[in-house]
């Protein structure tokens, strides 16, 4: 809340123009889907595309910090620029392009250019692999022990049945339900998440008396025990974001407003209201998008830095960024527990394609109470998608990301390519070389499932 109107110039010190550039060019790409994935009749000429999508934004007058302009990019060339179309396939795919009261293509359209970026990226060609079974034993092993491979891994590796699928599926079953699975939650969720840095959330106990540093830990606990479930239950992973269960101790219990769970000992618990659901209603996620420093403005949440968590974690899209030559925040602005009274320049403009995102999350406190008032009065958690979809509450966010799943997966996806490649996890670096194999390992998954998953990046070649 009130932090965020204080960062509101580091936010808008990012660049938005590239990425909705790109969007134009991906727009007018219809025209290169094959008769048999789009029907002329129905793909608008390029001309069409770019003024009803495009040409309000991009004609010529505004400029990217390269000085590309719109009628530059040729979008039969578009495997010349890898990138920048890789950047623009994210953003469709999450529904976050283009920006909130412009023109926009409907599903069908929108995934009609998927299609195309897809075709032009080299998606419909077959996944390099170099696996053979010696190699998938060691990079599973690896992947979810941060281990060498066991008796039993190295036993199948040596009779050549990891290429076999169903025996690589029982190996990664067998392996999800071993305690050392806890190093895959712990070295490649934890870092993604941003988890880590919950030990360096320290709030105010002027604002918070109750607050003691074991609830933290048991939010901590929480989230690994959840994150394990649904690894070894072979969920779906959107089923991170709207699982009705989730694993409490009397402490995080009576936190949450849960009845009925009693002693130190966690167990898994029914939700009986949905507020809670998935990651979203986890106090660790909450606590580490909320600022903790002592001080006056100690007690307020971040919708901006929820708001980012989201898009980067669910949605995939990097955030957006100001239009060349934009103003940060000045200093003299006056201090709100919400931006929405910022005036539209230099701030409103821009941050009205995110911000509402972690509006809808002002329910949860800084460290993940519920509440319906806040040091302002009522909450105000209303809120809406890029595409002016309602987002009030929690409940219609979830329900409104979970009407983009596959660009969830496709995130996931990507970030365990990297991990596995032995890069630091970042969910804001991704490129070419992570869509391509992620979108590859996703249309081969049936169904999508953790197992089909990491059996595709174990099988893959490496980055």
């Amino acid at each position: 809340m009130k932090s965020t109107t204080r960062r509101c110039g580091m936010v808008t010190a990012m660049r938005i123009v590239p990425v909705a550039l790109i969007l134009a060019a991906v727009c007018s790409s219809d025209l290169q889907l094959r008769a048999d994935q789009a029907p002329a009749a129905q793909t608008p000429s390029t001309s069409q595309t770019i003024t009803t999508y495009c040409a309000g934004c991009h004609n010529g007058v505004m400029r990217s910090p390269s000085g590309a302009l719109i009628d530059q990019f040729d979008p039969a060339r578009m495997s010349e620029n890898q990138d920048a179309w890789t950047r623009a396939y994210r953003q469709l795919q999450a529904g976050t392009m283009p920006p909130v009261g412009a023109p926009r293509p409907d599903r069908s359209a929108s995934g009609a250019v998927l299609v195309s970026i897809e075709a032009a990226l080299g998606v419909n060609t077959a996944s390099p692999s170099d696996a053979g079974s010696p190699q998938i034993a060691d990079r599973l092993a690896r992947f979810l022990w941060n281990a060498a491979p066991d008796a039993l891994l190295l036993t199948d590796a040596q009779r050549d049945r990891l290429t076999d699928p169903a025996t690589l599926e029982r190996h990664i079953t067998r392996m999800l339900n071993d305690d050392r699975a806890r190093a895959f939650v712990a070295r490649f969720f934890v870092p993604w998440l941003g988890l880590d840095q919950l030990a360096k959330a320290d709030p105010d106990k002027a604002h918070f008396p109750d607050y003691e540093a074991t609830l933290r830990d048991a939010m901590a606990r929480e989230t690994e025990l959840f994150l394990l479930s649904q690894l070894r239950e072979d969920h779906d992973p959107i089923e991170l974001w709207n699982a009705n269960y989730t694993f409490l101790n009397e402490q995080l219990a009576h936190h949450y407003g849960v009845s009925g769970v009693s002693g130190a000992e966690f167990r898994r618990v029914t939700l009986s209201t949905p507020e809670r659901a998935g990651l979203l209603g986890h106090g660790s996620v909450l606590m580490v998008t909320s600022r903790h420093s002592h001080g006056t403005d100690a007690g307020y949440t971040s919708p901006a830095t929820r708001a980012l968590w989201v898009r980067l974690h669910f949605l995939g899209a990097a955030a957006p960024r100001p239009f060349p030559n934009a103003q940060p925040v000045k200093p003299e602005l006056p201090i709100t527990p919400q931006t929405r009274t910022l005036p539209a320049e230099p701030c409103v403009n821009c941050h009205r394609n995110f911000f509402p995102l972690g509006y809808a999350l002002e329910n949860f406190d800084p460290i993940g109470r519920w509440r319906m008032r806040d040091q302002a009065g009522p909450v105000d958690a209303s809120g809406s998608f890029v595409d002016g979809t309602p987002a009030n509450g929690v409940i219609e966010l979830r329900n409104v990301l979970l009407q983009h799943p596959d660009a969830f997966r496709t995130t996931v996806t990507e970030q365990m390519l990297a991990y596995a490649a032995g890069r630091a996890v970042n969910a804001s670096r991704m490129g070419t070389d992570t869509l391509v194999p992620a979108r590859q390992i996703l249309h081969s998954a049936k169904p999508v499932r953790w197992s089909s998953i990491i059996a595709g990046i174990v099988r893959t070649k490496p980055l």
